[in-house]
């Protein structure tokens, strides 16, 4: 049975009160029978000292006296001699009656004069009072007066006492009871309170507090509770600040974050993570790696490791949602006894810069090839002259002019790469300001009729000269028809065509599309205020380029026909050339080809605004 702190408070109070109370009933019961007992003794002593003027006649009449004794002092009256033999009693035949000398009251009375004694006569067979009392006769002896009474005629004098005893001590118990059960619940109820304070902070509700109404212990333990509230409350506050701080940065990392637990499955994925990965969160969560992204890379990192003291790093290739390079780190986290408790796995994308590090290698290779072969043919000449050039001056002429032509080939190749390499690191700024396209367009066209009419091919500049103005550097907007409309005449047959043709487009400017095509959109948004593009094209009926080529076509030295492209002088950097300054005038660049047909190459350039103009 489980009993309460009140209970458990109330019942050692009563059984200790009814225990007192037994005791002090036990004491003054005794106390009380022995006032009572000394009343009926006294009473007693008086009835003797009458009846003692009368005890000689008892030696004559015997029982009779006793017996008329008795009924006047109404208590059984026993004469003794003093040899302890019963002369005379009013119950009983004197005559059967043992010898006396040896009861209690008998040798008392014989020893000091009257004595009395409470005890079963073994006559009468029932509890007696006794006095008796020693009284001298004439003839110098002395005869023994013995008085009795039942016990219940004495209980009665006590029994009304008994009765008000138990009476006042279950009233006193009963309300001492109360009182305790009171005190009881005076301390309990706060207990109680705390209880419930205790599991509301367990749930989480840290808001309420205890009244503190008393100083005692019971005071400083709710002061107590609420003190461990506020600080538990404001840990609590502190951690979930923590964890916002930390799921933000998590969430904000570029870097994939996993974090795998001692049972080796997935407890935190980062949206970043989600993205490298191609998983979803709520499907990866209690899965184990393996599961999740289907990478032996990965599970043979996670697994170094965790058998590692200071984590491993590895290139993890993966081939699905799409090819992907990254580069793992994993760090196992360790309990103070070393157990192993989880791994954080950080993964970084690098597939661009293994991109750009293939490119890179892919540029110093072309780049040293195209200078190996000037340089090669210029060191061979070079060298045949000084062995037999003074031998044959005509020969030796034409070997100078091979040299020169290479020479200015490497000429241009290095301007070329300077060029581009001032363009992409911005070291090229350009002068914007509203400029005439046709007027550009047509210093372009005429620097190349030259070589487009050598080839017999018509080169046809159909720019209106009513389109608005451009936002452009001219001296670049040149450059970049220069570029573009002598990749077309060199890639043009004889008798073809070569056209330039411009128009303003509504809406955003964006261009068309086309079965055949490469786009690459602007990079930078519009260097002035623009009032839509004015897209200018450039189109021949030459050669065209192939579909597999065209992703890679402004690529630095890409070549469909290298060998080719050589012989007609080109550097392979001019679409390269053309597209980042395209995209530095804030517009984007489409080229459209199909073999044996012909390429399209499209660039927009912003408007310039009437604002801008008038301020021009």
């Amino acid at each position: 049975m489980r009993f309460g702190i009140a209970t458990k408070a109330v019942l050692p109070i009563a059984t200790l009160i009814a225990f007192s109370l037994t005791l002090v009933g036990f004491y003054l019961e005794r106390q009380q029978q022995d006032v009572v007992v000394s009343q009926m003794v006294s009473r007693l002593e008086a009835e003797a000292s009458l009846l003692s003027r009368e005890v000689g006649a008892a030696v004559l009449e015997g029982d009779a006296w006793a017996s008329k004794a008795g009924k006047r002092a109404n208590a059984r009256i026993t004469v003794i001699a003093a040899d302890g033999r019963v002369l005379a009693d009013s119950d009983e035949p004197s005559r059967q009656m043992e010898n006396h000398a040896t009861r209690p009251e008998v040798a008392a009375a014989l020893a000091r004069g009257n004595g009395h004694a409470l005890r079963f006569s073994k006559t009468v067979r029932r509890d007696l009072l006794y006095y008796a009392q020693a009284v001298p006769q004439s003839d110098a002896g002395f005869l023994i007066l013995r008085l009795a009474v039942p016990v219940q005629e004495v209980a009665q004098g006590f029994s009304r006492f008994r009765l008000d005893f138990l009476l006042g001590a279950a009233i006193s118990l009963v309300m001492t009871l109360g009182l305790a059960y009171l005190w009881a619940q005076r301390i309990t109820r706060p207990l109680r309170q705390m209880g419930e304070f205790a599991k509301r902070v367990a749930r989480g509700e840290l808001t309420g507090r205890l009244p503190v109404r008393t100083r005692d212990e019971l005071g400083e333990l709710a002061g107590a509770l609420n003190a461990m509230a506020a600080d538990l409350q404001g840990t609590l506050h502190r951690l979930e600040d923590e964890g916002q701080r930390i799921r933000a940065i998590m969430e904000s990392m570029a870097e994939g974050l996993l974090v795998i637990d001692a049972r080796g499955r997935i407890s935190l994925v980062n949206p970043a993570a989600e993205t490298l990965l191609g998983l979803k969160k709520q499907t990866a969560m209690g899965q184990t790696p393996l599961e999740a992204v289907r990478s032996h890379e990965l599970d043979d990192l996670l697994k170094e490791a965790a058998h590692s003291a200071g984590g491993a790093s590895a290139e993890i290739t993966l081939v699905y949602p799409r090819r992907r390079i990254l580069a793992g780190t994993a760090v196992a986290i360790r309990h103070t006894d070393g157990g192993l408790q989880g791994t954080v796995l950080v993964l970084r994308d690098v597939t661009q810069l293994k991109r750009l590090e293939e490119i890179r290698m892919e540029f110093v290779l072309n780049v040293s090839h195209e200078l190996r072969t000037p340089l090669t043919a210029i060191r061979g000449y070079a060298e045949t002259l000084l062995e037999q050039g003074e031998e044959d001056r005509k020969e030796a002429r034409k070997f100078l002019e091979i040299i020169h032509r290479h020479a200015d080939r490497l000429g241009r190749l290095l301007n070329d790469l300077l060029d581009l390499s001032n363009i992409e690191l911005d070291r090229a700024p350009l002068s914007i300001r509203p400029i005439s396209l046709a007027d550009a367009t047509r210093q372009a066209a005429a620097m190349l009729l030259p070589q487009a009419e050598q080839k017999s091919i018509h080169l046809v500049n159909a720019v209106p000269t009513e389109l608005p103005t451009v936002m452009a550097d001219r001296d670049r907007l040149v450059q970049i028809l220069v570029n573009l409309i002598d990749n077309a005449v060199k890639y043009t047959l004889d008798g073809g065509q070569v056209e330039v043709t411009a128009q303003k487009l509504n809406g955003s400017g964006d261009p068309l599309t086309g079965s055949a095509q490469l786009i690459l959109p602007s990079e930078h948004p519009p260097t002035a205020a623009a009032e839509g593009f004015i897209e200018v094209a450039v189109k021949d009926t030459g050669i065209g380029i192939p579909r597999k080529d065209l992703p890679r076509i402004t690529e630095r030295f890409y070549r469909v026909d290298k060998a080719r492209s050589r012989e007609m002088g080109g550097t392979g950097l001019g679409l390269a050339i053309v597209k980042h300054l395209v995209q530095a005038h804030g517009g984007s660049l489409v080229i459209e080809s199909e073999l044996g047909k012909g390429t399209d190459v499209r660039f927009t350039l912003p408007v310039a605004s009437a604002s801008t103009e008038t301020t021009e």
